[in-house]
């Protein structure tokens, strides 16, 4: 069994170029500075259909919206596949088309594993489409905009998106104010989402003696214990300066761990005519990486490989024979199989794994 747990990897390239001389002239052609408009993709969910059955989720995560650029339009619809089991939970989440572009749209899989319905019988079959919707920073709901400002994934948010969030304020420089004392909620008395980074926008004014007055809640996951515990921080939190209005600060709450769904017997995937051992030895271990997309969320899970060996070690013809919550587990298990090397003096055949991903102790992130 391999076992991927979080790891922080970073790499850099370095291209160096030698300048030839040229014999040729050198002539300057005036052309206008290209336009670099930003804008924000936010993926709108379908209707539910399992078979010819709508079925109404009691909580249908949103993915994360992205930015992206103007001159980059976006495709149509992308629809998945999926199971709701017994107790409400997704899986065997799987996108229907697999050429199907969704540029921007890593967290739809995610959003859908972190999704739940009502506890019954189960569906099998189940559909949802996702229509991306693009508008540009100067014209995107500000209520998208404050999300992302809290979940940038893609990037820090333009000068131009902050101005239009802070257009009825003149509270946007903290540290012109000189801040005393920022008072956090104690996110151990709040319970988290398991899949769902909850966070919550306090808008508050600053009194002249540096007192919060006026606090209230502007955006959110409208998850009550974090909307009244960051507005209680807020109000104790004070300032040396004040005189101001239309300030706010977020709050978020890290989710809770998602655990994968049970995990299947490794063996029972062996194929007729394996020659592998058992037990493989690594003499060079696969590279254990975390799926950033299901990293930030906190979901777990795993995916069933299987592999052969060439005599000098080598791992080839990989193929994933069952994954769950989603095949993004099973795409990712493929690269880090292929990054190990087996201690072999003959070649093996039929070689299976169960890659497991799990998140570490220390997943925390909240603010």
């Amino acid at each position: 069994m391999i076992m991927a747990m979080i790891k922080t990897v970073s790499a850099a390239l370095i291209v160096s170029f030698v300048p030839v001389a040229s014999t040729q002239p050198i002539i300057a052609v005036s052309t206008p500075a290209p336009v670099a408009e930003r804008s924000l993709i936010a993926w709108e969910p379908g209707e539910v259909r399992c078979g010819a059955t709508v079925v109404s989720p009691a909580f249908l995560e949103r993915p994360m919206a992205t930015l992206a650029w103007v001159s980059q339009p976006q495709a149509g619809p992308v629809t998945y596949r999926f199971v709701i089991e017994p107790d409400g939970r997704t899986s065997n989440i799987r996108k229907a088309a697999k050429d199907a572009r969704a540029m921007g749209g890593d967290d739809i899989a995610p959003s859908l594993a972190a999704s739940r319905f009502a506890a019954g019988k189960g569906h099998f079959d189940c559909t949802i489409a996702y229509a991306p919707r693009q508008t540009g920073l100067d014209s995107a709901p500000l209520a998208d905009l404050a999300a992302y400002s809290v979940n940038a994934i893609s990037g820090p948010l333009p000068k131009n998106a902050w101005d239009r969030m802070y257009a009825q304020s003149d509270c946007r420089d903290e540290r012109a104010l000189g801040l005393k004392n920022r008072v956090f909620p104690n996110f151990r008395d709040i319970a988290g989402t398991p899949g769902v980074r909850n966070w919550s926008m306090v808008g508050f004014d600053i009194a002249d003696d540096g007192v919060t007055t006026n606090v209230k809640t502007l955006a959110g996951t409208a998850d009550p214990a974090l909307d009244a515990a960051s507005r209680t921080a807020v109000e104790q939190t004070r300032y040396y300066k004040g005189g101001r209005t239309g300030c706010r600060y977020p709050y978020w709450r890290a989710p809770a761990t998602l655990a994968a769904p049970s995990a299947p017997d490794e063996e029972a995937f062996r194929p007729a005519g394996s020659t592998c051992p058992e037990k493989v030895e690594w003499t060079v271990p696969p590279s254990l990486r975390f799926p950033e997309t299901y990293r930030r969320r906190a979901i777990e899970g795993w995916a069933v490989v299987s592999y052969d060996v060439a005599p000098w070690g080598e791992v080839s013809n990989v193929k994933v024979l069952a994954s769950q919550p989603t095949e993004d587990f099973g795409n990712q298990s493929i690269t880090v199989v292929r990054g190990g090397k087996v201690a072999a003096t003959q070649g093996f055949v039929g070689c299976v794994d169960l890659v497991r991903f799990e998140m570490g102790p220390d997943a925390s992130d909240q603010s």
